[in-house]
């Protein structure tokens, strides 16, 4: 990578965020779902993202236990091992896979309360509700349509590569007030088309 882009930064950025500087930025989380690696589950892998002024414009997420490989560029799509993605085509909630996973609500109280209430609103709108990281894998099930709907309270830029995905197979991306995702924004929505508006909804209630 840095031969390819030899001006551009690195930061390993695993719980980084907030805005970058001008110009490209190789975003790197090496083990994402590390708790799940170190207690022996396959649900954890390896994201790399190139930003420029702001934007993710790359996205690769590789998923070692099922030799799964995600890659996505600004304007080109999202794949799946070479074949296009698509996000689902619902358009009810109560038929959709949702999730989220925010890190260590317990060290924030105020956080853990909202988690709790969003998953109860969430829990009694949508079929089925996940609570689980890493949150760049939960996005990659969202680009391949297998998830519908995935939320966020924090904004870390490592999941910029997962939000590109999202973007690239057709998903719908927000801030939760409706307004376009943002690196340094503090909150997000991905979901299918179909189902945005009524997760926001629920999620804003």
């Amino acid at each position: 990578m840095t031969e390819a882009l030899p001006s551009a930064g690195w930061l390993n950025d695993e719980h980084g965020s907030g805005p970058l500087a001008t110009g490209e930025w190789w975003l790197i989380d090496p083990v994402g779902g590390n708790v799940n690696a170190v207690h022996g589950m396959p649900d954890w892998n390896i994201g790399v993202s190139l930003v420029r002024d702001g934007r993710p414009v790359l996205a690769v997420v590789y998923v070692p236990v099922l030799d799964e490989m995600f890659t996505a560029t600004e304007g080109g799509g999202a794949f799946l091992d070479g074949v296009r993605l698509r996000v689902s085509a619902k358009t009810s909630l109560d038929g959709a896979l949702a999730g989220t996973g925010q890190a260590q609500p317990g060290h924030d109280p105020e956080l853990a309360k909202r988690m709790g209430s969003a998953f109860a609103a969430m829990t009694n709108s949508a079929l089925y509700v996940r609570i689980s990281v890493p949150v760049t894998h939960q996005l990659a099930q969202v680009a391949a349509g297998r998830m519908d709907v995935h939320w966020q309270f924090d904004n870390v830029r490592s999941h910029a590569a997962g939000v590109l995905l999202v973007q690239e197979a057709g998903g719908v991306v927000t801030d939760l007030e409706g307004k376009p995702w943002e690196l340094a924004g503090e909150s997000y929505l991905a979901a299918a088309p179909g189902v945005h508006a009524a997760a926001l909804e629920v999620l804003t209630a």
